[in-house]
């Protein structure tokens, strides 16, 4: 019954919405004050991750639209995911004031550890949500691409070298890619 799907996917595409907002927002104040902003390559594009995940996750969601009977337990774990994503945007992008100086590097090194442990509970969540709701099996080549990036993060919380974490970034944009092409969801109506 995809009318109780549309009720509940209100609140997951708020919580998507209001998250993507947030980064947008801050982008707009890092342009505002270009000249006081230092980006970070490695941090600008975990940032633009997030933000594809936003979409991506969004997208993929409406997998769940052949689940006829929700529980409040279900639809809970089902939050999570957006829930954590909005946490990792939070935590990704600092509040910016036009006046301020920002160093983002800094920032990222500061804040990578927080951002990949909150990106693999993202891919542990996503992962176990669509085992236990859609009765799907558990070693799927996406799985296992998820497992390798939830363990590629996992190492990655343990080293601060710049060329891990651009490693690490460029590994990651291809995987998205690989999830972008082979993805054969559709939203229909």
């Amino acid at each position: 019954m995809t009318s109780t799907f549309n009720f509940l996917m209100v609140l997951y595409s708020i919580i998507i919405g209001v998250s993507m907002a947030d980064i947008l927002a801050a982008i707009g104040h890092i342009i505002q004050g270009n000249k006081s902003v230092n980006n970070y390559w490695v941090h600008s594009a975990w940032v633009f991750m997030i933000f594809y995940l936003h979409v991506f996750i969004w997208f993929s969601a409406w997998q769940y639209a052949a689940i006829e009977l929700w529980t409040i337990a279900s639809f809970f774990l089902f939050l999570m995911t957006p829930v954590t994503l909005f946490l990792a945007s939070v935590v990704a992008l600092p509040e910016i004031d036009p006046d301020g100086k920002y160093d983002m590097r800094s920032y990222y090194l500061k804040n990578y550890r927080s951002i990949y442990a909150l990106l693999v509970i993202i891919i542990v969540l996503n992962a176990g949500t669509e085992y236990l709701l859609l009765d799907q099996y558990p070693f799927t080549t996406r799985n296992i691409i998820r497992a390798l990036a939830a363990f590629s993060l996992t190492v990655g919380i343990f080293f601060s070298r710049p060329f891990t974490h651009g490693t690490q970034v460029s590994l990651f944009c291809a995987l998205i890619g690989y999830f972008t092409l082979s993805y054969r969801g559709f939203i229909s109506g």
